[in-house]
Order: structure tokens, then C-alpha cells, then sequence
């Protein structure tokens, strides 16, 4: 959630006990254990002693005993309290007592044995339940771990290894703390704890122990959402979890207690606001919301927004899903906890629900309870108003809800107390940024999806909650892969909603399978069967077909070795992990004749890397030579018109993207794809960023077809003029958008004899057909080179064939089964004789 910004510089580590000798450390402890048992002696011996003067400071030892009690474990300045900017901070402050006596305790232990400070710490550390817990979330075993620790203490020291008996140690325990500063504040921890000293282990640049966490694949990220799981632990019969948990809650709740008084004793009640609204306050009270992670820019924005004197009203703009709501109720924990600028002290947040207003209500009630819920406000004085869908108030359509925009318009123009929208991008191009008036009045916040790394905290949170539902243990692995895979797979919702259904989906799978832990490969095996696609590691018969896909591919298409080539190996590098960052899975101009396999490539490479056609998404670019096109291919400005290309990779983020005479596209398209190609990234008219990274685009073409045809018409192959027609596409194409292809394929025109095989592939569909239908087909030599000789034109390549195959086989055959010539049970042959077709049964 969001926190206070602590400049780096402003940190620094003073405290003498670090600079004694190990004997010095030893008596300051001494003494401070005696000290505590002699105040512990004395406050009940005073208590009883029935003096009056030694009673009161027996009482008043008693406070300060329970005062230490309350406070045990926590350091001299929370983190809460620290300055915002310019006062500097020591790092000992901070820092919580059981942190530093293991900075202390392993400092003397290095200087003793000699050993690397980091290595001490290492080991000391993992005697904490909570950091051995993360270790297990991160499928390591806390004895493995253990073993290697100790190995490498038998090793000689590193070239860098912290030199502890050096006055510069102080120096290296401060880059530690610094370190564990910045991974208590990511945590939303108060102080430094043990758990963030592991965490800073990642950081500090040590040798050994970034072998140590190499060896064992702990990224620093990791380790610090993994020790989430170890800080609401079960140890023993006291049990750290709470009943809710940052707003996840679990099991029944009770009512939540209504208040509406501020400190000052001058708010109101508002009773019909309460009827038809959601006070957002009493449920963070009641600690059912507030739980926030990512969007801090928003937040900030939005607190900024409320909290100034002249126009204090935030738009908030973003997808379903998307997190406009978990802001709202971050805000309402926060005014609850004072945490917000002094002019929103004592504020109450209330959503109003338009659809619970309006309903059922005639025009003359719904502005009586209109008018009665503004005059609430007004005498209330304490109200931030939130309104969701806010949209609905400037909708054209809707007796009801034209009403209500009437009666709350000029309130909500007047600027008379803070007011709060949500919308959807949509929504607010087509229905509010129009109204110039009433959009004027906001201060437009967009709303953008948390990263990666805040969906898996989010879901780290959210799994310990599943665990106490479930009785299932969930690694960090599984809530990795989950996030993951949602991000790359499962565009449709956004994060961490996405992550978060497949992540239960997984559960649910796992509770059917009576199993007792969730890891990342169970994840990975539900993902593949929501969406159809190969996700895990290609082995065994799998890893065969990839090393064979050409011949796969030449089942089903004659010739043209370059292309099949290079898509196979596109295929090969994208399953083996080997694809460049950013752009897509790869990316092809097919240049050629038509009739030559252009297309027919693109549908068999659907079906094998995709699963199936079904997930190709063709576009016929003759459709798209004008400016109109171009808003009909990425969604028009004001988001009355959708995108053809945006909206259909947003359904299908995996999958292949076949773009028929590329050459004839309107020009402003062909510079979309500079983009598309090169960053695999496409923002489209409402602001969503288009994911083009887990597709292969395809882009056809008969770019100077007239060459191509006047040189087959000569006799000249494909394959004499390929370079030539290379060389001539900047005719046509930009050298920058064909430099962005991952190659540009020539495809050759077909020889008659390819026609042939091309035909008996063809007909293969036919048979199966038959077969189905228990008709056995069979065709003579002859039959199947009449027809390629009929089917085969220089200029049209295969294109004409199955229009023959049509008038020829299908329409003759289905004559013949209609007229009980060919019937269940028959084996058929078409023969050529006599200059004609003809079926004999065998």
C-alpha cells in the first residue's frame, strides 16, 4: 500500500554498541538483563511494602513495565511516524530490538571465527519459524539450504567478503540495513524485522551468498513475497492469522456498528443517504476493507484531488476489475486512520447506489428523495460523496436515470463538498468527454493495471486466507505461475483478478484430487485447459514433433522449403524459451503468386501451434484502405466504434494474426505495425495496452504481382526472380516496417507436378468424408492428373483447383449418392476414360 517516500540518502546507521569490542556488547547486555530484573524485584516489593511513598513508585514502575509489555519487539520509531522528507534517520531507530540483536550477536560470532558476516547472518536467521516457512513456500527445503549454508563456510573466504574486524564493518552493516529498510517499507512493516534482514541478503552484494541464492533460484522479489506466508504462520496453539486480513476476510461477519459524528460534534445524521448508499468509512472501521497494493500514483492523485479548496471532484477511469474500487476503499481506511491531509479529517465516505435510487421510483419521488439526500449532505458537512458508474447520470436513455441526472447535475457542478466518480473508457469517451461542462468539473485520474510483482503480493495475501478455507498448503511457485500464465494467457480480465480466478480454479482442482499442496505445475495444467495452449516444458513425444514440424507441415503443403523452414523454427524457439523480449512470437511477410500456399500455411501453423484455425484471426486488408477503415481496425476516437484487430487479440491474446494483401492496407496502418512489430505492444482508442507478445503475425502479399505474372508467363520461376522482387518491395513497403519482419519469405510458384500432390492432399478431406459416411473413395493416377492439369494456371497457381475438384468429384459423387448409385458399404474409384470422369464401383 501506499507509503511514505524516505529518500535513501536521508538514512544512516549511529550506534555505539556496534563499535565497542565484543566484550563491551557483552556487558551492556549484562547490564541492561539486570537492570529489567531489578526494576521487575523492586516494583513489587514497593507494591507491598506498604509505605506509602514506595507504593506510588512501585505503581509507577508497574505502568512503565506494562508500558515495555505493549511495546515488546517494536523499535524506537515506527516507520509511520517518520518525517516525510529532510530530517535524516538512523537506521537503529528503526529497527526492531530482535533484528538488532542478531546484527550484534552475529558481529561478535564473525569477529570470533573470522568467518563472512553475511554467512553468520545467514545462519542465525534461519533459525526464525517465519523465514524457514518462506523457504518451504519457495519449493526449497529449509535442510538443503542448511547444508549449503554450511558448506560454504568451509570454503576460503571471497575476494569481497565483509573484512568484520575492519573499521569499514560498520559501513557493510549499514548497507544491510539500508537494504532491509526499503524491504520493510515494500512489506508494510513498521520496523526492520528478521524477516527483512533475509530478505536484504539479495541486495548486499556478497559473493557467497548470491551463490547461495543462485544456487537455489531465489530471485530478491521472491523471497520478500514468500516471507509473507511466514509472517502469519501457525505457531503452536497461538494462531498470527486474524479474521481479516487487509480486507480479505474469512467466515461470517457481524454488523458493522453506523457511525456518523465527527470529533468536532458538528456533523449530522443523514438517514436516506444511508438507505441508498455504502458507507465506506464503517467498513474499514469494522477492518472489511482498505487493502491496497499498486496504484499508488492514483491514490496520491485522487487524496491530492479531494483535498484541495477549489474543485476537490476525482474521476476515476479504468476497466472492470481493474482496482477503481480498492482505491475507494484504501481511502476510506484512511481517513479513518487520519492518514490523509488535515483538511479530510473526520470525513465520511459514502457510495451512492444510482440503481438502488432509481428504482421502482416515479420522477416526483425519485427528486424528493434526491432533494432530501443533497440537504443530508449539505447539513451533514463531513460527506465525501461517491458516486460508481457515474456515466448513468449523462446517459440519453432512461426515464429514471434522466431524472436523477437532472435533480444531482447542478449539485454535483456546484463544487459544494468533494465528490468522487468512477467510469469505465468506454464510457467516458462516448457519454462524458462530450459534455466538456460536466467532464471540466473532474480531474480525470486513469486507472491502470498493477504489475506482476503487486499481483503477487496481492495473491500471497489472498492465499493465506485460501489455506484457512481449504486446508490446502500453496507455494509461491503456484501463485507465481499463476500470475503469470494470466498475464500472458488471459487478457480478458486484468490483474490480479485474472491471476487470482485461475489461481482458485487450480485450488478447486487440487481439493477434487485430495491433495494436500498446490504447486506451480498444477497451475500450469489447469491454465492449458482453460485456453487450449501448450504452456508447459515440450518433452518426450511432444519434443519429437518440434524437431520434426517440417515434416508435420509437408503433410498438408506441397513444396515451398524457406517458409516451412522458418516457421518451424519460430516454433522451436518460442517452446524452448529462446524468443526475443518484446515484440512477437515472430513476425512474416509472405510474398508471392497467389495460389502458391501463402495462406494455406498460416491455417496449418494455427492448427499446430495453436490448437486449432478457430485461433486465427484473419483480416481481408482490401477492407481497410481508407481513414473510416483505419477506425474500424483499431476503434474510432470518441469509443463509438470498436476495434476490429484491438478488440479480437484482447479476446485472443494467443494466437495468429493472418493479414491478407497487407500491401493494399490504408497507409496510417501499415505505420500501426512499425509499432506492433517491433514492441509487440499496440494502446488502442480507449487507452487499453494490446498485448501482441504471445501472437505470430503473418502478413500476405502480391506486391508487384504484375512482374511477378509477366516473368511466369516467360517461363521464369519464382525462384529466378526472388531477389529481384526482395529489392522491389520498398517500392511498396517502408524499408523500416520491412526491416521489422523477422524475415520477408519469396514463395514459389507451383510446377505441375507439385499440382499433383497438391491435389491427392485435396482430395485426403474428401475420402475422410466418405469413410465417415462409410463410402470408401479411391482415385486412379490418371483421375488425380486430369484434375491437376484442369486446376493448374500459371498466374492463379492452386487457386482454380478446387473449383475443379468441385464440378469434377463433388458434384458428380453427390449425384450419384443421391440417385442410389453409390451407396453405404461401396468402394468407389474415379477413373479418367474416354476423355471424361466417370465412379466404378469396385
Amino acid at each position: 500500500m501506499p507509503q511514505k517516500p524516505i529518500n535513501p540518502n536521508s538514512l544512516y546507521l549511529d550506534d555505539p554498541r556496534l563499535r565497542m569490542s565484543i566484550a563491551g556488547r557483552v556487558l551492556v547486555r549484562s547490564i541492561s538483563y539486570i537492570s529489567y530484573v531489578v526494576i521487575f524485584v523492586a516494583t513489587f516489593t514497593f507494591l507491598f511494602s506498604g509505605i506509602h511513598f514506595l507504593v506510588w513508585t512501585g505503581l509507577f514502575l508497574m505502568l512503565f513495565m506494562l508500558d515495555l509489555l505493549v511495546h515488546h519487539g517494536e523499535g524506537d520509531t515506527p516507520f509511520s511516524e517518520l518525517p516525510v522528507s529532510g530530517a535524516r534517520v538512523n537506521l537503529t531507530s528503526v529497527t526492531a530490538p530482535s533484528a538488532f540483536s542478531m546484527i550484534e550477536r552475529t558481529l561478535d560470532r564473525s569477529l570470533i571465527t573470522r568467518k563472512d558476516f553475511f554467512l553468520e547472518l545467514a545462519r542465525r536467521l534461519l533459525e526464525s519459524a517465519a523465514i524457514v516457512e518462506g523457504l518451504r513456500r519457495l519449493d526449497v527445503k529449509p535442510e538443503d539450504f542448511k547444508t549449503k549454508l554450511e558448506s560454504l563456510f568451509h570454503e576460503p573466504p571471497s575476494p569481497n567478503a565483509v573484512p568484520v574486524a575492519a573499521p569499514g564493518a560498520v559501513a557493510e552493516i549499514e548497507t544491510l540495513l539500508v537494504a532491509a529498510f526499503a524491504e520493510a517499507l515494500s512489506a508494510g512493516h513498521e520496523f526492520i524485522t528478521p524477516p527483512d534482514l533475509f530478505s536484504a541478503l539479495t541486495k548486499v552484494n556478497d559473493d557467497a551468498m548470491d551463490r547461495l541464492f543462485n544456487l537455489f533460484s531465489i530471485a530478491p522479489g521472491d523471497l520478500e513475497r514468500a516471507l509473507i506466508f511466514g509472517s502469519f504462520s501457525k505457531r503452536g496453539w497461538f494462531r498470527r492469522l486474524p479474521h481479516a486480513l487487509g480486507g480479505f476476510g474469512i467466515g461470517a461477519r457481524h454488523e458493522v456498528k453506523h457511525r456518523i459524528m465527527n470529533r468536532a460534534w458538528t456533523a449530522r445524521p443523514t438517514p436516506l443517504l444511508d438507505k441508498y448508499g455504502i458507507d465506506f468509512t464503517d467498513r474499514a472501521r469494522d477492518a472489511q476493507v482498505g487493502f491496497l497494493i499498486g496504484h499508488d500514483a492514483e491514490y496520491e492523485r485522487l487524496v491530492e484531488t479531494l483535498a484541495r479548496p477549489i474543485d476537490p471532484n476525482a474521476l476515476l477511469i479504468g476497466e472492470p476489475g481493474i482496482g477503481k474500487e480498492a482505491i475507494i476503499n484504501h481511502l476510506a481506511l484512511a481517513l479513518v486512520k487520519d492518514d490523509v491531509p488535515k483538511g479530510l479529517f473526520d470525513r465520511r465516505l459514502v457510495g451512492l447506489q444510482l440503481q438502488n435510487l432509481v428504482a421502482g421510483a416515479p420522477p416526483e419521488e425519485l427528486e424528493a428523495r434526491l432533494k432530501t439526500i443533497v440537504e443530508e449532505i449539505f447539513t451533514a458537512g463531513n460527506i465525501i460523496l461517491y458516486i460508481p458508474d457515474i456515466h448513468n447520470l449523462v446517459r440519453t436513455s432512461g426515464t429514471a436515470y434522466l431524472s436523477a441526472a437532472d435533480a444531482l447535475m447542478p449539485v454535483i457542478m456546484a463544487n459544494n463538498f468533494p465528490i468522487v466518480g468512477s467510469t469505465y473508457p468506454r464510457e467516458f469517451h462516448q457519454l462524458i468527454e462530450p459534455r466538456s461542462d460536466f467532464a471540466g468539473i473532474f480531474d480525470e485520474i486513469p486507472v491502470n493495471e498493477i504489475t506482476e510483482e503487486e499481483a503477487e503480493k496481492v495473491l500471497t495475501y489472498e492465499s493465506i486466507l485460501l489455506e484457512e478455507e481449504s486446508d490446502i498448503t500453496i507455494s509461491f511457485g503456484a501463485i507465481k505461475r499463476a500470475v503469470f500464465l494470466a498475464k500472458k494467457y488471459m487478457r480478458d480480465k486484468f490483474l490480479p483478478a485474472s491471476a487470482e480466478e485461475l489461481l482458485k480454479s487450480a485450488l478447486v482442482d487440487a481439493e477434487r484430487r485430495g491433495e494436500k499442496a498446490l504447486g506451480p505445475d498444477q497451475v500450469t495444467v489447469v491454465a492449458e485447459e482453460k485456453v487450449n495452449v501448450p504452456m508447459h516444458e515440450a518433452e518426450g513425444d511432444e519434443a519429437e514433433k518440434l524437431l520434426h514440424m517440417e515434416q508435420l507441415i509437408h503433410e498438408r503443403l506441397v513444396d515451398q522449403e524457406e517458409a516451412v523452414k522458418a516457421v518451424a523454427d519460430a516454433i522451436r524457439e518460442y517452446r524452448s524459451g529462446l524468443t526475443r523480449k518484446g515484440g512477437p512470437i515472430a513476425s512474416f511477410l509472405f510474398v508471392g503468386p497467389t495460389g502458391v500456399g501463402k495462406t494455406e500455411l498460416a491455417k496449418i501453423l494455427a492448427e499446430l501451434q495453436f490448437g486449432s484455425q478457430k485461433m486465427m484471426i484473419r483480416f481481408d486488408m482490401t477492407e481497410y484502405q481508407d481513414k473510416q477503415s483505419f477506425y474500424r481496425f483499431i476503434g474510432s476516437p470518441d469509443g463509438s466504434v470498436r476495434g476490429a484487430l484491438t478488440d479480437a487479440v484482447l479476446a485472443k491474446p494467443y494466437s495468429l494474426v493472418l493479414l491478407d494483401e497487407f500491401e493494399k492496407a490504408f497507409p496510417d496502418i501499415l505505420n500501426l505495425f512499425l509499432q506492433v512489430l517491433d514492441d509487440g505492444r499496440l494502446t488502442d482508442n480507449l487507452s487499453r495496452t494490446v498485448d501482441f507478445t504471445n501472437t505470430i503475425i503473418i502478413a500476405t502479399s502480391n506486391a508487384h504481382s504484375d512482374i511477378i505474372n509477366e516473368a511466369l508467363s516467360k517461363g521464369e520461376t519464382m525462384a529466378d526472380i526472388a531477389d529481384y522482387v526482395k529489392a522491389r518491395l520498398t517500392d511498396v513497403f517502408k524499408p523500416e516496417l520491412l526491416n521489422r519482419f523477422s524475415r520477408t519469405i519469396i514463395f514459389k510458384n507451383l510446377a505441375p507436378d507439385d499440382l499433383s500432390k497438391i491435389v491427392a492432399l485435396n482430395l485426403q478431406e474428401l475420402v475422410g468424408m466418405m469413410k465417415d459416411r462409410g463410402i470408401y473413395l479411391s482415385f486412379t493416377p490418371e483421375a488425380l492428373h486430369e484434375i491437376a492439369k484442369l486446376g493448374y494456371d500459371p498466374a492463379f497457381g492452386a487457386r482454380p483447383l478446387r473449383r475443379v475438384i468441385d464440378e469434377k468429384v463433388r458434384a458428380p459423387l453427390s449425384e450419384a449418392i443421391l440417385g442410389k448409385k453409390v451407396m453405404k458399404g461401396n468402394r468407389v474409384r474415379l477413373v479418367y476414360e474416354n476423355d471424361k470422369f466417370d465412379f466404378v464401383s469396385e
